[in-house]
């Protein structure tokens, strides 16, 4: 529920950043030809190129940004070379810092490098981002456009499964990179995802593809989208409506279930049977080769078929070397005293594994989805669910949609061909025409800090404080929406609301008002210290005209539209009206600051 602005202005172009676990890539597409999307393709080794390139950022010794994907890798392989790598900082995976469901200020969140060092996760980042932003106007020149950055719309796509405070952070980074506020959407992944797969164009998707694609996208149809990336898992229902958008008919739910989880088992594995210390020298000192090991065992688990019998692992040089100087054996003969070496066997440099053997680390990740896929389709809301779309990189593996299919037999499964880019793809097309999803579900009960007259008869004393001569009593929350409320577009709630700014400093009767935000579990929270209420962020709240009325009367509404929330306020005697924002970043009351100050006075009048 992120504020952006009310309506989007349709720009000329369209670019949208998926900025992945695994991978990142951006594409764009022109408003005359929307469906004429552009991928920005990375030269990986040699002459390949890939729609997308490592989620891999190196900085400077000094925390600026140096260089990322491909070429953040091969610089920092050289600096491992030549030993001068030690004061770097080389980072990827860097998004799963904010799947974290604990609160966080991203002004001094960290992630943490492949050294063991602590790097501001703003630089990352916003490194990433600015990078990004600079090489499409490069790609744009080179093609002959010249294109203001105010005629382009940007859109970021994150997990639906992200906390506020994680989506307002995509959007503090992005705007820190340089994009104009309103210029900037964010928008959610497998939303997006299924707005792709329905404009497929037919050249591009095999005929039962295309069938069944148009089959679920038929109206009163029910399908959930199974987003999987290499950091989470993402699950959202959604329901055709009779004009052909979508509404949301769970919220969203997932996890940390993505093809990350594969790859951790198997380094878990590899590191089990040569010992922690030979992997953490191989790690810190080859990193071109870890590189070179991490990337052929993405390849493999992609690739990994049910019918396969062995899949073979290249290991490099370095690692043999480094396993005979720690453990005095040869890496051959480790394999051939563990037990399981009739299912993971070395020779000729290279490591067999039994495909039974392989298959096991995708288990956990596995279970761990179809358990979820199984909680999502237990809800009365979801019971009609006629398909199920799985989209995402993870997506692509046979092991993933076999577990799938053979648990939801009665559900028609739907893997596009080009699955990996849906994200990407979708997110491009949603720029140009955000006004396809008409209902969402609300995941909490969101309300605002409120302060009332003392009721001795309604509130608690101990929950309350005097001004003068008034008890007010003070944390009442005042619900907006409530947890599994359905929401659709353009509905609009307000709050009533009362100040007496009488004898107010003159800097207080012209700064904005700052009102705490809070979520909670609940349906109906009481008070924002019931158990399970949390502090969101706050709602700022701009005084009519530049300055507060002595005596103030108004409202304040809240507008949901396709991208977040619209706050404005109304003076009730002037009717001049203010805008307003929701920032989800946790607010830092000065000490000793007034209770009141961070809430309005309700006014029931």
């Amino acid at each position: 529920m992120a504020d952006f602005s009310d309506s989007v202005s349709r720009k000329p172009l369209v670019v949208c950043l998926d900025i992945g676990t695994t991978y990142t890539g951006y594409a764009y597409s022109f408003i005359k030809k929307p469906d004429e999307i552009t991928v920005r393709k990375w030269a990986s080794e040699g002459t390949m190129l890939s729609p997308k390139a490592p989620s891999s950022v190196l900085l400077t010794p000094e925390l600026s940004f140096h260089s990322f994907g491909y070429d953040a890798e091969r610089k920092f392989s050289d600096l491992h070379a030549k030993k001068d790598h030690k004061l770097w900082n080389f980072v990827n995976g860097f998004k799963t810092v904010l799947n974290e469901k604990k609160k966080f200020d991203a002004n001094v969140l960290n992630v943490l490098d492949i050294q063991n060092h602590y790097v501001p996760a703003s630089a990352v980042f916003t490194g990433v981002i600015r990078y990004l932003k600079t090489d499409l106007m490069e790609q744009l020149t080179r093609r002959g456009y010249h294109l203001d950055e105010s005629n382009i719309q940007f859109v970021v796509t994150v997990p639906a499964i992200w906390s506020e405070a994680a989506k307002q952070a995509m959007t503090d980074f992005s705007v820190m990179a340089g994009i104009q506020k309103e210029n900037l959407m964010i928008a959610y992944e497998p939303e997006v995802a299924a707005l792709h797969c329905v404009s497929m164009p037919a050249s591009q998707v095999t005929v039962r593809t295309r069938d069944n694609i148009a089959l679920m996208f038929k109206p009163g149809c029910s399908f959930l989208v199974l987003d999987l990336g290499g950091g989470t898992t993402d699950i959202t229902v959604q329901k055709v409506e009779k004009d052909g958008k979508l509404s949301q008919l769970r919220k969203a739910s997932g996890g940390n279930w993505g093809g990350n989880c594969v790859n951790n088992l198997f380094f878990q594995d590899l590191t089990k049977s040569l010992g922690q210390k030979v992997f953490q020298k191989f790690i810190t000192t080859n990193a071109g080769d870890y590189f070179y090991l991490k990337n052929q065992f993405e390849v493999a688990k992609r690739n990994f078929r049910n019918d396969q019998e062995i899949v073979y692992l290249h290991i490099p040089s370095s690692l043999k070397k480094i396993t005979k100087e720690v453990n005095g054996k040869k890496i051959g003969d480790i394999f051939n005293e563990l037990e399981t070496r009739e299912k993971v066997c070395y020779s000729d440099g290279k490591l067999n594994y039994a495909s039974e053997y392989f298959r096991k680390f995708f288990s956990s990740s596995v279970q761990s989805i179809v358990d979820e896929v199984k909680r999502v389709l237990k809800s009365k809301r979801c019971s009609e669910v006629e398909y199920i779309l799985m989209v995402g990189g993870f997506s692509e593996s046979e092991i993933v949609r076999d577990g799938i299919k053979m648990t939801f037999p009665e559900i028609r499964v739907i893997n596009p061909e080009d699955a990996s880019l849906s994200v990407l793809k979708g997110g491009v097309l949603f720029g140009h025409d955000p006004d396809t999803v008409r209902f969402r579900v609300c995941p909490q009960s969101y309300g605002m800090a409120m302060h009332e007259y003392f009721n001795p008869k309604k509130h608690d004393l101990s929950k309350s404080c005097k001004v003068g001569n008034t008890q007010f009593a003070v944390g009442c929350f005042e619900k907006i929406f409530e947890k599994d409320e359905i929401v659709e577009v353009g509905q609009k709630k307000t709050v009533r609301v009362a100040e007496d700014f009488t004898g107010q400093s003159e800097k207080m009767r012209t700064q904005n008002k700052e009102i705490e935000m809070y979520a909670s579990a609940a349906k109906d929270p009481k008070l924002i210290s019931d158990p399970g209420c949390t502090l969101q962020g706050i709602i700022v709240v701009s005084p009519p005209g530049g300055r507060w009325p002595e005596k103030m009367k108004g409202k304040i509404t809240f507008k949901v539209t396709v991208t977040g929330i619209n706050v404005s306020f109304m003076d009730r005697y002037t009717k001049s009206t203010s805008g307003g924002e929701i920032k989800f970043s946790e607010p830092k009351p000065q000490a000793g600051e007034n209770p009141l100050n961070r809430s309005f006075r309700k006014d029931d009048l």
